[in-house]
């Protein structure tokens, strides 16, 4: 239906235009021929008519398409000249020397200017074409470079060509989609069924990387008209084209290999970035590795002495030493297995964090998260103060793995207490799309010297008697960067360290 209403739009535009045309021409000669009559009865001389009827002859080559009218217009012309303006008057006489010249001097200069200004307005229209074409594929560099990811960037391709042209469009990113029904389509295919024809037409696209399917030498049988999709390195895929209309202009088809290669090229940045990205990605984590490995052999080998000296104290001596030393010894081997079973804690999540590309987030209530670490910590620390501020109208729930975020909390109180020794205040609060937790103690703070590298590496204490802080820091960075976060210190300005991240409170569209 679609297709007759087009043919019937076409043959009513091609009518109107011959009518136009049909108009021009008797205007033009009307108006030749009352000019010549003006110029006979004022001058008493029939000497320039000729002439105006050859310049009628160019004006209607200049403004009807073809040479028909304009070779139409001559012939009228070189009777009219005959009939009105020449004697004997009124009668037709073709025997007079000059006329067969005189007609072929007017038929001549018809068809070079019709030629002329049909080759003229030809080059305007491939321009005016060239203009669009061109202010379309600038339009969709636009929208594809907004594109989030490859599979919008495909769409949107698809979505294009299927606007422009009219026709279904087929995307396979390889050959075997088509067997495995892994095609995109856009637009009513109308009852395609993916036979031999069709998986030949495709393997030769991506086998020759050239045009196949129909109005091609590969498969020419084939429904559709299979495009590839370049890339620097091969074919990204390849496009299907369903022309409903018969095999478009070359003119046409240029036009959307030109929007393949833009949307290749996009393809390819998307790619690259993505493994940037992927590199990035490794390459922290063997950053997180090594800074592992230089504080685990830092912070087990203190402790592990310790508790191998206290129980060999006790086994060798046990006989000749009093209970107090006993259970000092004892108390000193209880301390330095805490600080063992700390760091192994810390060890699994470095290994959770490391080995996943993307955190599984679920909805917790922020405020049960903070209570959960304040009761671990109170159990590893019976004596510590910690005070708890929450906000009492607004319950934040936040996408996050709370046992993660729980041992971030931890890590934080517990340096707190092992090296400020002083009340903790623990808070939270709703800061624009962002939830913000604070752990302050009430100490000396952090000194200036000890900012810049603060989550990096570890830093010695002279006054702990292990040595460092571990990996406590370095990986509370990494679990907070990890959910798309935020860390950071700051020296309160009523006295001591503040230690606050956030945590956006709504998971971010991939």
């Amino acid at each position: 239906m679609d297709e007759k209403k087009r043919k019937k739009r076409q043959s009513i535009s091609i009518s109107r235009k011959n009518v136009l045309d049909l108009g021009f021409t008797i205007g033009i000669i009307l108006i030749a021929c009352l000019v010549s009559s003006l110029l006979v009865h004022y001058s008493k001389s029939s000497a320039n008519v000729t002439a105006v009827f050859t310049l009628a002859v160019l004006l209607t080559a200049r403004v009807t398409d073809g040479y028909g009218w304009g070779i139409a217009a001559s012939i009228i012309g070189v009777i009219a000249v005959n009939y009105a303006f020449t004697d004997p008057f009124f009668q037709l006489d073709f025997t007079t020397a000059g006329y067969p010249i005189i007609f072929a001097s007017m038929t001549l200069i018809s068809v070079v200017t019709s030629a002329t200004t049909g080759s003229v307005k030809l080059q305007a229209r491939r321009a005016k074409n060239s203009e669009e074409h061109t202010r379309r594929l600038y339009d969709f560099s636009q929208k594809l470079a907004s594109a989030q990811n490859a599979d919008q960037m495909i769409d949107l391709a698809m979505q294009y060509l299927h606007d422009q042209l009219g026709c279904p469009v087929l995307y396979l990113e390889d050959e075997n989609d088509i067997r495995e029904n892994r095609e995109r389509i856009v637009g009513e295919i109308g009852g395609f069924v993916s036979d031999a024809i069709e998986h030949s037409a495709i393997s030769d696209c991506f086998r020759e990387v050239c045009d196949t399917g129909v109005g091609t030498i590969h498969s020419p049988y084939a429904r559709f008209h299979y495009i590839p999709v370049p890339g620097s390195s091969g074919m990204l895929g390849c496009i299907g084209l369903l022309w409903n209309k018969g095999i478009a202009e070359e003119e046409i088809q240029e036009h959307v290999r030109a929007i393949l290669a833009q949307t290749g090229i996009s393809l390819e940045r998307q790619r690259l970035a993505e493994e940037r990205n992927r590199a990035a990605m490794t390459a922290d984590r063997e950053k997180l590795r090594s800074n592992l490995l230089r504080s685990i052999s830092h912070d087990l080998r203190t402790p592990l002495t310790g508790i191998i000296g206290a129980s060999a104290a006790i086994e060798e001596n046990g006989d000749s030493i009093g209970a107090k030393e006993t259970r000092k010894l004892a108390a000193d081997i209880h301390e330095d297995a805490e600080w063992l079973l700390r760091m192994v804690e810390n060890l699994l999540s470095v290994t959770r964090v490391s080995q996943v590309a993307e955190l599984k987030k679920s909805e917790e209530a922020a405020e049960e998260v903070i209570v959960e670490a304040v009761s671990r910590c109170k159990k590893r620390f019976p004596d510590a103060q910690i005070r708890v501020d929450l906000p009492e109208d607004d319950m934040l729930f936040v996408p996050m793995d709370a046992t993660l975020i729980v041992q971030v909390l931890i890590n934080l109180m517990e340096n707190a207490v092992r090296y400020a020794q002083t009340p903790i205040d623990i808070g939270l609060r709703r800061d624009g799309a962002w939830a913000e937790f604070s752990v302050r103690d009430f100490g000396p703070g952090i000194a200036d010297d000890k900012k810049e590298n603060l989550f990096d590496s570890v830093q010695a204490q002279p006054d702990s008697r292990r040595g460092g802080l571990g990996i406590g820091l370095t990986l509370c960075r990494s679990i907070i960067t990890a959910h798309g976060g935020e860390i950071w210190e700051v020296n309160h300005p009523d006295g001591g360290a503040q230690f606050l991240f956030t945590l956006p409170l709504e998971e971010e569209e991939k």
